[in-house]
């Protein structure tokens, strides 16, 4: 198939924030993704897959501050 053939080749840093019930999503497919392209993921407990409760987004703020250093 065409995106077989013609994959994608990452070249930038990047970080995956995933939330541990994303329904939109699998654990799987963004574990794959992750390994390909050799992003290290980090799942929330009791995330979703549209961070928006107070919870999420003050995890999300310092999992973005945390990103920077390595950045």
């Amino acid at each position: 198939a065409y995106c077989g053939e013609n994959a994608v080749k990452w070249k930038i840093p990047t970080f995956i924030l995933y939330g541990e019930g994303d329904n939109l999503t699998s654990y799987k497919t963004m574990s794959e993704f992750a390994n390909r392209i050799g992003a290290p993921i980090t799942v929330m407990k009791n995330g979703e897959h549209w961070f928006h409760t107070d919870e999420q987004m003050k995890f999300l703020d310092e999992w973005i501050s945390d990103c920077k250093n390595f950045a």
